[in-house]
């Protein structure tokens, strides 16, 4: 669901010249690179297709500085008359220390920052890493890919202040790229609707939350809110992360409900190298502005595993997966799936295979997924 711009070429040259002749200042890194082969039976033959995706970040500068985000993605690098070409992912201008007080000031257009996922604890705070393994393409390679609650998309500013090493509240006053309309088959976004959103976080070792509230005008009766929260607790044998919002709510045409909430529940349980963690997601109605055709969707995931990537270089176990789908044609599916992960030089490997064990079948029995994942 993500909402790229084109970008000609003409224009990609203007950027990458910008900072080019910046070149003391500037640098160029692929913040986001991963590549996942997918194994599957179709019409009684087992296909591979992969799954490409990588983000080229152009950013320089430290009193006055911006960035550009270059986007590469395929859902099949098998086909190489692909029409997937680099893409606009978004662009930023920031001045720091405005009025020489712990604010910055920044413009951008295009994608910017996400809510409530837990990456940003890490990219913010340099916090260990507290995510959800429970998402991407490996687990939901026909639906949905969710990343936190929100993330905003569109043309605007931002204001961030952080009065210390623990605290940090945001501001975001935009032009919302996530609205759209479809128009003779086409969709595109439907420009002139505006958005406000703010965001808190707070960081500690041991205890993370993050909360945003937000609305967009005009548009329906009385407008869409949105609002959620993450929180992080741990000790030395258990954490425990949840995220609850809502990324929607229409008041003129949503009774406020269930059906409304993203939900994630994860604690974690450690005995030594070994770890058990359940997964329980309740999949919303509406994400991003958009309405997702998973209404009372759910899923409990249960992972058995053995070793800590970030103690150990090979990890690995087994997860026991039940679905309950209001889209596909079986509503319950239950599976499950041995897998390992490993680190070679920089980059991050997991190799899982995918038995489904209800409903039955031998077309549908296995699964199997080769996903590589770095930073460079």
């Amino acid at each position: 669901m993500k909402n790229h711009m084109g970008i000609s070429a003409i224009l990609l040259l203007t950027f990458l010249s910008f900072f080019a002749a910046r070149a003391f200042s500037a640098s160029i890194t692929v913040p986001y690179f991963e590549l996942i082969t997918r194994g599957a039976v179709n019409n009684g033959l087992y296909e591979l297709s992969t799954k490409g995706e990588m983000d080229l970040l152009v950013s320089g500068g430290y009193k006055f500085g911006g960035s550009v985000i270059l986007n590469y993605e395929s859902t099949s690098l098998e086909e190489t008359a692909s029409s997937s070409s680099l893409s606009f992912k978004g662009a930023s201008v920031v001045i720091k220390n405005l009025l020489s007080v712990p604010l910055n000031l920044s413009y951008f257009v295009g994608e910017n920052d996400t809510f409530c996922s837990g990456a940003d604890f890490t990219n913010i705070f340099g916090s260990i890493p507290i995510t959800t393994q429970y998402s991407g393409y490996i687990y939901f390679p026909e639906g949905i890919i969710y990343d936190g609650i929100q993330t905003i998309s569109g043309t605007g500013f931002k204001f961030v202040l952080k009065p210390t090493d623990n605290f940090l509240y945001s501001l975001y006053l935009y032009q919302d790229s996530n609205i759209t309309q479809t128009v003779s088959g086409e969709e595109s976004v439907w420009l002139g609707h505006y958005s406000a959103d703010f965001r808190t976080m707070i960081n500690f070792e041991h205890l993370k939350i993050e909360a945003f509230a937000g609305a967009t005008f005009p548009i329906s009766s009385y407008g869409y809110y949105r609002g959620g929260l993450l929180f992080y607790s741990a000790n030395e044998s258990v954490e425990f992360l949840t995220q609850i919002g809502i990324p929607k709510w229409d008041p003129a045409t949503n009774n406020f409900g269930i059906n409304l909430f993203y939900l994630l529940f994860e604690p974690r349980v450690h005995m030594g190298l070994f770890s058990i963690i359940p997964t329980f997601f309740w999949h919303p109605g509406y994400y991003h502005q958009q309405e997702t055709n998973e209404l009372g969707s759910f899923d409990v995931n249960i992972n058995f595993l053995l070793g800590d990537l970030q103690k150990t270089p090979v990890s690995g176990g087994f997860e026991n997966n039940l679905s309950f789908s209001t889209i596909g044609t079986q509503q319950f599916i239950v599976k499950l799936s041995p897998y390992i992960s490993l680190i070679t030089q920089g980059v991050i490997w997991k190799i899982k295979v995918n038995a489904e064990i209800w409903p039955f079948s031998i077309n549908n029995l296995i699964e199997s997924f080769i996903g590589i994942k770095a930073e460079f």
